[in-house]
């Protein structure tokens, strides 16, 4: 008992500390979400050690898993209650094709290395369903494909951290050598700008904790985000009790069907303005992404982990250079500049919130506010695509 209210206390508290000290060496050399990773497997290294020595110091796997959940269910809608969607009709042709490659390439190499390959592997669909999600919206997408198909910690959380390998030296790539190699094949960018008109979106993922504060408008929208995932929660147990609750377990009907809920209905409520310009809500909803990150990390299983890391690296290895090599031929087929190549890439395999840095990196600012607005229609997409594909792998 005092093992397990340890790690819930654990799995509250570190998630603060890395968000108010995000500019520690740790957090601004691996991230926030690979600071809390490093310190789940650190933890659950720790207490797979005990083990060995006969010390029963294993807290119940169910408390890491049942929080990881629960904390992605609230993060997702508080995520995607920010995302401008309606700014996208703002967004130049250019644009709009060049994600659309972007999307094109994720779904046409991923299913072409799982008939390949990902067949192969445990969990082959169910982890290409999952890459799809990732490159086109980012991490957030990946967990909740994952916690749709019902995939436990140990598969989920290495996802995650062959996804964070390979995204590091990908990233780093797209920093330093992108632009000066792509210049050699795409044209040049020529546009004064990549937007229509004005728009006031905002960069979503900067966490600006100096500023954050915790008001009434802030706590209304943690709340709603909340009855969202409780209303998943109760449709999935409704359609398990409608099946006549006999064929699976309740899990199986109740996280789906509240991963689905939550993306819906946090896309339905971003509509509204109010809801959308709620200050805080994007470290709000950080601070829930990194809770499932050292939850699931500290609920991984070392006894899997070498049957099933080497496989996974490989597979997103593969897809993450396939979408890379096939987003840049159909970006020179449609004669589409290096600089919106680039950022919309990094929107759709990263996220909004590597944006900034790779548009400073290549110097055209006009392309920050682009670069935000399609990784936002990432996030909305993403985990549907991948579940709908992953579904459609499950029948090879």
């Amino acid at each position: 008992m005092i093992v397990n209210i340890v790690m819930l206390i654990l799995i509250l508290l570190v998630p603060i500390w890395i968000i108010k000290y995000y500019n520690f060496i740790i957090t601004k050399t691996i991230g926030t979400i690979g600071t809390a990773y490093l310190f789940g497997i650190l933890l659950s290294v720790g207490l797979f050690i005990a083990g060995e020595f006969d010390l029963n110091l294993m807290p119940d796997t169910d408390i890491g898993e049942i929080s990881g959940i629960l904390a992605i269910s609230i993060a997702i809608p508080l995520l995607l209650f920010s995302a401008n969607l309606v700014e996208a009709k703002k967004l130049s042709k250019t644009v709009l094709k060049s994600f659309t490659s972007l999307v094109l390439s994720a779904i046409i190499v991923t299913s072409i290395t799982f008939f390949i390959y990902g067949k192969t592997i445990g969990f082959g669909a169910e982890l290409s369903g999952m890459a799809i999600g990732l490159y086109t919206g980012g991490t957030p997408n990946l967990n909740a494909i994952g916690n749709i198909f019902s995939l436990d910690a140990t598969t989920i959380g290495v996802a995650n951290i062959s996804d964070m390998l390979i995204g590091a030296i990908f990233y780093l790539f797209l920093l330093v050598l992108s632009k000066p190699l792509l210049s050699k094949i795409l044209k040049p960018s020529s546009e004064s700008t990549y937007i229509n008109e004005d728009s006031n979106i905002l960069n979503n993922e900067d966490l600006s904790n100096d500023k954050f504060s915790f008001n009434k408008e802030l706590g209304f929208r943690l709340l709603l985000s909340f009855g969202i995932a409780v209303f998943g929660a109760l449709l999935g147990v409704t359609i398990w009790i409608m099946f006549g609750a006999e064929n699976g377990k309740m899990n199986d009907f109740l996280v789906p069907v509240m991963m689905v809920t939550v993306t819906i209905l946090g896309i339905t409520f971003s509509i509204n303005k109010k809801v959308r310009r709620t200050k805080g809500m994007n470290t709000l909803g950080q601070y829930f992404i990194l809770m499932f990150s050292f939850a699931l990390a500290s609920s991984i299983d070392f006894t899997k982990l070498e049957d099933i890391f080497g496989e996974i690296l490989l597979l997103y290895g593969i897809i993450t250079l396939g979408v890379f090599v096939l987003h840049i031929i159909i970006s020179k087929l449609m004669d589409i500049d290096v600089d919106c190549t680039i950022v919309t890439l990094t929107a759709g395999v990263y996220g909004p919130a590597f944006v900034p840095a790779i548009t400073r990196q290549i110097k055209n600012d006009s392309l920050t506010i682009p670069g935000l607005i399609v990784g936002s229609i990432g996030y909305a997409i993403g985990t549907f695509i991948g579940v709908g594909l992953g579904f459609l792998f499950l029948l090879f």
